[in-house]
């Protein structure tokens, strides 16, 4: 049988072969991505209240700027009041300023780059931070100038650079919960997922534990084949969440630890759930529409409702992709419609661009030709015990 790597494929000898291929993953229905992260040295939440205080912030600084042009707190403190309401152009532009009248303001500086980076200016930011981290004096704020450029780094993918300055940031304060999540996060981008779980695991030791913290540690398990431990911190995920758009990623990432343990009944339970609780969620629509399409257990599988979810979910995306279009290719093949799905497939091959989904798409295209479905690959016998 055919190896299939959860996260990417590789290339198989076994091509040649005229046994139905496994039916690849698909990326929405892969090992889920991790979840939201607290990554800048500020929240981002927005209350009324907080809205009026910054809007009187902004008046009452405007008064002191418009008497003394050359005020730098003022500036400071109105360009910062514009980056807490994402007005980021004005904040970059009252932090010009100050910097203009005291360019050795480091908090002005990292304030700056963090409204570059709401702007999805990283370069930018990344200047501004290394020149915050040149200019300090003591080790008062030198943590979080290292976080704020290794969360930079991160978004511009520069994953060894980041992970470098989280490290800074952790060596200065060992405590730094938030360095140590970005950390893991990078750390499974890079694929280490033993390092990724460490990262996680002082993180939830030295933090709160929060629902973000479990699920992310659940999907280092993932990725390191320990799907009971995955299952587990899921659960307690769940349990400690309250926004339902959250939960139903969590109740979609244990769906998949089921699955991967060949528990496919569990696993439609957190699919159909996640669906219940995201129920205008693309991603939820296509995810239970490739399960039902694609499960190894026959007893499963549901073509016609699989294709009025891939329907809808290409409704709620608002485009077709190599992958829906390859998702309603087996929707249509489990409905016993090849020529349907023979046609979905060769549409989805049209966009695909890398080589290896190509090959398989090709793959695909003949087993349909031939009436035959592509399924999952069955769970190893360490996969069930695991």
């Amino acid at each position: 049988p055919c190896v299939v790597a959860e996260w990417r494929w590789s290339t198989f000898p076994e091509l040649a072969r005229q046994s139905p291929p496994p039916r690849k993953t698909l990326p929405f229905a892969k090992h889920p991505k991790h979840k939201r992260i607290d990554e800048s040295t500020a929240t981002d939440s927005m209350t009324a209240a907080s809205e009026q205080e910054h809007d009187r912030t902004i008046a009452e600084c405007t008064e002191k700027i418009e008497a003394y042009p050359d005020d730098v707190h003022a500036l400071s403190l109105r360009g910062w009041a514009w980056y807490k309401k994402k007005q980021y152009d004005k904040a970059i532009a009252d932090f010009d300023k100050a910097l203009c009248w005291d360019p050795d303001r480091v908090d002005v500086l990292n304030n700056r780059g963090l409204a570059h980076s709401g702007n999805v200016e990283h370069e930018l930011a990344t200047e501004d931070f290394t020149e915050a981290i040149n200019r300090a004096s003591s080790d008062d704020d030198l943590h979080h100038f290292y976080f704020n450029r290794g969360r930079s780094r991160r978004l511009m993918r520069t994953l060894e650079d980041a992970i470098d300055d989280f490290d800074m940031a952790i060596r200065i304060d060992h405590q730094y919960v938030r360095a140590f999540r970005l950390r893991g996060h990078s750390w499974a981008d890079l694929g280490d997922p033993d390092r990724a779980l460490a990262d996680f695991d002082r993180a939830i030791q030295i933090g709160s534990g929060t629902a973000d913290d479990f699920h992310n540690r659940g999907n280092a398990w993932v990725s390191l084949g320990r799907f009971r431990s995955a299952i587990a911190d899921f659960t307690r995920s769940i349990s400690l969440e309250s926004n339902s758009t959250d939960a139903a990623t969590t109740y979609n990432s244990r769906g998949v630890a089921w699955k991967r343990k060949g528990r496919y009944a569990r696993a439609l339970a957190d699919y159909e759930r996640a669906l219940e609780l995201a129920p205008s969620s693309a991603q939820r629509h296509a995810v239970l529409a490739e399960f039902l399409a694609t499960c190894l257990g026959a007893r499963f599988r549901d073509g016609d409702r699989a294709l009025k979810l891939i329907t809808r979910a290409s409704e709620l995306n608002g485009e077709q992709t190599e992958e829906y279009l390859g998702c309603f290719a087996a929707a249509h093949a489990a409905r016993g419609d090849f020529s349907s799905a023979v046609d979905s497939q060769k549409n989805a091959l049209e966009l695909a661009t890398e080589q290896e989904d190509i090959d398989m798409m090709r793959l695909y295209i003949e087993s349909y030709e031939r009436g035959s479905l592509c399924l999952e690959k069955p769970p190893s016998w360490r996969d069930r015990w695991a």
